[in-house]
């Protein structure tokens, strides 16, 4: 059975519009982000303004949207931990993320190069956002201390501990750097991040320099190399110091990445 002449015309017609003014016009585009944003906008002030117990990680899909969409300038900076960890990873590494939070940064920065990622977090809420939203099939989510826990595998060619560090006692740091020590491989690099100064209500200790914080991994590592940037945090007038090192007892990986 034929479609009548009018209705095809119209079908047409109908077809031109929604592609060329609503697609193409970007009315589709707009409402949609428009959406978007409302949507992380009312679970930011939901999880940090109205909650007597804000989260213990970053939902990093409210950052990305607001990056990627928003009008308000940030800058990238909430990213870098992720990329200059990303830059000490060789094609094929295994790879352990300490304190993977929701896994945004895990699967989007650490884990394209490796053969496999064990990424660990004691926060069961973390992991589960983590295995929703940041799955993949290199990258296995484990759900324990770090401390106190044994670590998936014996050995790991890179280690990762991001904007966890002040969360850790003086002496959990040292127990964590001992036991990161033996499981790191012989050319293996740990890297990672930490803010400067007094931020963090729940924080246990403070690093008020790049040398203080340089003294901490001294005792472990031959090489230390730390490089630290100011940035304001979204939302607000607090500049955020924080520092990014890369530890190793071999020359290899530091001359391939740089920070000489």
């Amino acid at each position: 059975m034929s479609v009548p002449y009018k209705v095809r015309q119209y079908s047409r017609g109908l077809y031109y519009f929604l592609n060329s003014v609503v697609v193409a016009g970007g009315i589709a585009e707009k409402a949609l982000v428009k959406s978007l944003l409302f949507v992380y906008d009312s679970k930011f002030r939901k999880e940090w303004t109205y909650s007597k117990t804000p989260p213990h990680f970053t939902d990093f899909r409210v950052l990305g949207a607001h990056f990627v969409f928003g009008k308000e300038l940030f800058g990238p900076y909430s990213f870098y931990r992720g990329f200059f960890s990303s830059e000490a990873i060789r094609p094929g590494d295994t790879l352990l993320d300490i304190g993977c939070g929701d896994g945004f940064l895990t699967k989007r920065f650490l884990a394209e190069k490796c053969r496999h990622v064990d990424a660990v977090d004691i926060d069961r809420d973390a992991l589960q956002a983590a295995r929703k939203y940041n799955d993949a099939s290199n990258v296995a989510y484990h759900l324990l201390d770090a401390v106190a826990d044994s670590f998936p595998q014996k050995k790991y060619d890179v280690i990762v501990w991001d904007g966890a560090l002040g969360h850790f006692s003086a002496d959990a740091t040292q127990q964590m750097l001992e036991k990161i020590l033996v499981h790191l491989s012989e050319n293996g690099i740990f890297v990672g991040s930490e803010s400067l100064g007094l931020e963090g209500q729940d924080h246990l200790q403070y690093f008020h320099s790049e040398d203080e914080l340089r003294s901490i991994f001294t005792p472990y590592f031959k090489n230390v190399k730390i490089r630290s940037t100011s940035y304001k945090l979204r939302n607000s007038d607090f500049v955020r110091k924080e520092a990014y090192w890369r530890c190793s007892n071999g020359q290899d990986r530091l001359n391939e990445i740089g920070w000489h």
